[in-house]
């Protein structure tokens, strides 16, 4: 942000002097709720006042981003972020999230403020988390077949040296329905039937990514039951956002 946009920054600079987090949410809430609550546990703190000051817009009438990757006569969500994302510079926060992997797929290079990119993040620890001594690690991806379909995902672990694997068509589909007809709708996924999924998915991949913040919903709630060789996008991203604005 320029000198002149930070002069001019909503937040009152006398009450919100740190560094303040941007979140772009509601796609879908819970996903947004599952981020917060994570990020609130995993920062030390003694107090109220030890927190990160979090500034969050859950804009769930964004329209769906998988519906306009696959369909492009469907709304186009790209306006709704970049506007949020201009929001939260207006304001004066130092840096943005958007907790939703598909809405990657959608922002330009230049935007309003600096963002700590999910999907980047995710990739770094899904390749990081590999044991693959002497050749590319494979990294499974599990996400939306939007977030498929765009290659975000791809493209991130290629860049970093890793061989991208999908899954085949069956269970790609179910992994939709646990996406769509699970926690979108407000359906209870037992944890024992989506470890056992992720199981199944995993094939001879070193890792997964839960690339799809409703799957970090679900990976939060599995929580020691959750596979070592199993990598949530979404709480790699809450340990950088410490790291960054706390460490």
């Amino acid at each position: 942000m320029s000198t002149d946009a930070a002069s001019d920054r909503l937040l009152p600079a006398e009450t919100w002097a740190r560094p303040v987090l941007g979140v772009v949410g509601g796609m879908g809430p819970a996903a947004t709720v599952a981020f917060l609550d994570a990020l609130t546990r995993r920062t030390p703190a003694g107090r109220d006042q030890d927190h990160i000051d979090t500034v969050v817009l859950s804009h769930a009438s964004v329209p769906d981003r998988t519906a306009h990757l696959v369909d492009p006569e469907q709304p186009d969500p790209t306006p709704y972020l970049l506007g949020d994302l201009e929001v939260l510079a207006r304001l004066g926060c130092a840096c943005a999230v958007i907790a939703c992997n598909t809405a990657h797929a959608f922002l330009p290079e230049e935007l309003p403020l600096p963002l700590l990119s999910l999907v980047r993040v995710g990739a770094e620890a899904a390749v990081d988390g590999a044991d693959a001594p002497g050749r590319a690690p494979r990294v499974r991806v599990l996400a939306t077949d939007g977030t498929v379909s765009s290659g975000v995902y791809q493209d991130a672990l290629a860049a970093l040296g890793a061989e991208p694997l999908l899954p085949d068509e069956a269970g790609q589909r179910e992994l939709m329905s646990v996406i769509y007809d699970g926690v979108k709708a407000g359906v209870d996924v037992p944890t024992a039937a989506f470890v056992d999924l992720l199981a199944r998915l995993r094939g001879d991949a070193d890792t997964v990514v839960l690339a799809c913040t409703e799957l970090s919903v679900l990976g939060e709630q599995a929580s020691s039951d959750l596979p070592p060789w199993a990598v949530d996008a979404q709480a790699a991203l809450v340990e950088r956002v410490v790291a960054e604005l706390r460490g």
